[in-house]
């Protein structure tokens, strides 16, 4: 088994180069909830900032899905 080492300041500060997609922030261990939920967010508002619109649409419906899953554990056995 490999451990995985996390900066978890650079994480938060730069999720989109840190996690492959924003279903890895739900799924990091080392994170509380509101820390996930905050990283999710600061992602959101640096996807609205910086990205074309293709890549920004699809990428803020999986920050939200992921967010979602985090705050209404129901809604991911909903889409599983």
């Amino acid at each position: 088994m490999t451990i995985k080492s996390l900066n978890r300041s650079l994480a938060k500060q730069d999720p989109e180069g840190t996690f492959g997609n924003p279903f890895g922030v739900v799924e990091e261990r080392l994170f509380t909830q509101g820390e996930k939920i905050a990283t999710l967010d600061r992602w959101r508002s640096a996807v609205v900032s910086a990205l074309g619109e293709e890549r920004r649409a699809r990428l803020l419906i999986e920050i939200v899905e992921a967010r979602n899953r985090l705050t209404n554990p129901e809604s991911r056995l909903a889409s599983d």
